[in-house]
């Protein structure tokens, strides 16, 4: 029998990078958005001090502000990358978060870093959409899940120690410090980039910017049931995640007063999602992606189901005493 040569599972679309480099490199640039999103956990008291905001839900707009533009940006970055190609697309996005993190930095009003934010949602919206679409343009099947997995592995792990970092900085410094790690992080990624990958989407694939092609684009995807069901579901199951994110500094440190030991806490709550993506990496060619998503899905109903019930009989009780 002859023997499989490791070069051969490398796609000639992402070439001169081997496949290890390619699966870091993807995850390096989708990890931007998950750091800019959580480093900024331990931040929101201190920033709330710094523009004297006495409203402390009002804090979590520097969160809701950066997804508002990561969900905005989504619907553009798609349809550009598919007409002028992915890698001017990608460069481009990822100065425009260098340039959004240079502004945070700068900014002297809340007004102002929200702004700062909003791109800079915008900027990783072009690193998420468009390393999804890098991985499909070089892969199919369960090797494409594969690849995802291994990145979304590291995608995930981020969440585990981005606070933890966040709690660094702030104690070298302050919270502009933090911008300054994800602009320095942005432009590393940026370079390795912009030296090493190459385009990825071939000529004869691209797709026109009119307005009626789009929107025939959008409603074939819209149609689809099994694309749209998988979309519903995946959108369901991040929107837990970033709810869990937004309220998370709230709930550790003002109901359970954790304080400095917050990011531990988050650390230990994400440990659990990086192991999953590991698992889904090595289980995902052998079992299929149909099967191990199905049964993500209702194990995720499962525990959701049985959190709710775990916390709704306490209050219960204790409302039955205060009456």
């Amino acid at each position: 029998m002859a023997e499989i040569n490791a070069d051969d599972w490398v796609s000639s679309n992402h070439r001169p990078m081997g496949f290890p480099e390619f699966v870091v490199v993807i995850a390096s640039i989708m990890a931007l958005n998950p750091l800019a999103m959580d480093m900024m956990l331990p931040a929101l008291p201190d920033i709330a001090a710094a523009f004297q905001i006495k409203d402390a839900n009002r804090t979590q707009e520097v969160l809701s502000t950066f997804l508002i533009g990561f969900g905005i940006g989504q619907f553009v970055m798609g349809p550009l990358s598919d007409r002028f190609g992915r890698r001017p697309v990608l460069v481009d996005g990822m100065v425009l978060y260098c340039i959004a993190s240079l502004l945070a930095i700068m900014a002297q009003s809340f007004e102002t870093l929200l702004l700062a934010r909003a791109l800079q949602g915008l900027g990783t919206s072009a690193t998420r959409v468009i390393a999804t679409s890098i991985v499909r343009d070089c892969y199919a099947g369960r090797r494409m899940a594969s690849v995802m997995s291994l990145a979304m592995m590291v995608f995930i792990a981020v969440p585990v120690v981005a606070p933890s970092l966040g709690e660094a900085v702030m104690l070298l410094t302050q919270w502009r410090g933090i911008f300054i790690v994800l602009m320095l992080y942005g432009t590393f990624a940026l370079a390795w980039s912009a030296w090493r990958m190459p385009e990825t989407l071939v000529p004869e694939e691209r797709k026109s910017l009119a307005i009626p092609d789009v929107l025939r684009a959008f409603r074939q995807t819209v149609t689809n049931r099994q694309t749209f069901g998988y979309a519903l579901a995946a959108g369901c199951v991040q929107g837990a995640l970033f709810a869990f994110v937004f309220i998370s500094q709230q709930v550790f440190v003002d109901i359970y007063k954790l304080g400095r030991y917050f990011p531990l806490a988050f650390a230990a709550a994400a440990i659990g999602i990086a192991a999953a993506g590991f698992l889904n990496a090595r289980l995902v060619g052998r079992i299929g992606m149909r099967v191990m998503s199905h049964g993500a899905l209702v194990g995720f109903a499962a525990v959701a189901g049985i959190t709710m019930a775990a916390i709704i009989k306490p209050e219960k009780r204790k409302l039955a005493l205060s009456r």
